[in-house]
């Protein structure tokens, strides 16, 4: 196992292979919802959920909410507190919590076999672990470009930052679901991947 640590947004990168069980994460959303404070945003609330259970954490940069009380007996009541009346929903798949517009995720999920028959290969088998409150898209693709030996990078002038907690996902993966799920584009080539608003 190789361990790099980068000391910067309290990050930490690990490359290594493991599993969860698929009872761990049932086990996840039926847990307590109490998380030690009784009001957050659902970034904050997210994160420490995802943290709790060593879950990877992708989201939108869609989702928001105000400081809301935490209700509910369980994760799964809390987050359909925190999501009630929106078009957010969230999704456990491999370990990681997916959040983000509920015909996002649907479409995601469904064409995701097919999207990573066509990724570039690079390093097929390296996974990435990071722990990020916010991160940079860039310093994002930097990360995973030096780990997947893909050149990956945002167009000129594409400035966005996401929220993620990636925890042994493969890195075909997390760029996938930063793309699809925030409504980006992406051009390949067999060596390359480069991220575009989807307007453009």
């Amino acid at each position: 196992m190789k361990l790099i640590t980068v000391g910067m947004l309290c990050c930490a990168l690990l490359f290594s292979s493991g599993f969860v069980s698929p009872e761990s994460k049932k086990a996840g959303l039926s847990a307590p919802s109490n998380v030690g404070e009784r009001f957050l945003d659902i970034h904050s609330y997210l994160f420490k959920i995802a943290t709790r259970n060593d879950w990877s954490l992708i989201v939108s940069s869609e989702v928001n909410s105000s400081i809301k009380e935490v209700i509910g007996k369980t994760v799964e009541d809390a987050l359909k507190n925190y999501l009630s009346n929106t078009k957010f929903s969230w999704r456990i798949f491999e370990n990681c919590l997916y959040v983000a517009d509920k015909g996002d995720l649907d479409l995601y999920f469904t064409s995701l076999p097919e999207l990573e028959m066509t990724m570039p290969k690079g390093h097929a088998t390296t996974t990435f672990s990071g722990y990020f409150y916010r991160i940079d898209l860039d310093m994002l693709c930097n990360m995973l470009r030096s780990i997947s030996g893909v050149d990956i990078r945002p167009a000129s002038g594409l400035q966005h930052s996401v929220m993620m907690r990636a925890t042994e996902m493969s890195w075909q993966r997390v760029i996938l679901a930063i793309i699809y799920l925030n409504h980006y584009r992406m051009d390949l080539t067999d060596y390359s991947i480069t991220i575009f608003p989807a307007d453009s």
